[in-house]
């Protein structure tokens, strides 16, 4: 039960980062304005690395031990979810945000939103199956 539960509330904290960040935080870099924009993105990507880079790098780590205890579909797949958000977080959106640094795109302010809100949804769906392999523990 041990590993079921810190697996939950990895995948619950990061679901609520990844929420707010998604109706709230990413759509405020569009009112930054220009001149304070390559400042602002700097400070939130050193203060947003601190909120989610611990628990995004346990999350695989968690869900690993958790495959090798509980071998099954439901613990796979939590796997496959926890895996596939940190390298999609650190391949695209690590890019999306490096384009951002200098200056201010909307175009790629726009698809930093709808690419999160996949993200959204994969979170959220990794918190269901963390519930599923708690209740089924």
């Amino acid at each position: 039960m041990g590993l079921e539960l810190s697996n939950l509330l990895l995948a619950a904290y990061m679901t609520g980062v990844i929420w707010v960040v998604q109706l709230v935080h990413y759509p405020l870099f569009a009112a930054v304005g220009a001149a304070a924009w390559p400042a602002y993105e700097a400070t939130h990507r050193r203060r947003i690395t601190v909120v989610v880079g611990p628990p995004m790098l346990a999350q695989p780590v968690v869900a690993a031990a958790l495959l090798a205890e509980r071998p099954g579909l439901p613990s796979a797949l939590n796997l496959g979810l926890t895996a596939s958000l940190l390298l999609f977080t650190v391949a695209v959106f690590g890019r999306l945000h490096d384009r951002l640094g200098i200056t201010f795109i909307p175009s790629v302010h726009r698809r930093l939103l709808r690419l999160n809100a996949l993200r959204t949804a994969a979170w959220t769906a990794q918190t269901a199956v963390s519930v599923a392999l708690l209740v089924t523990a």
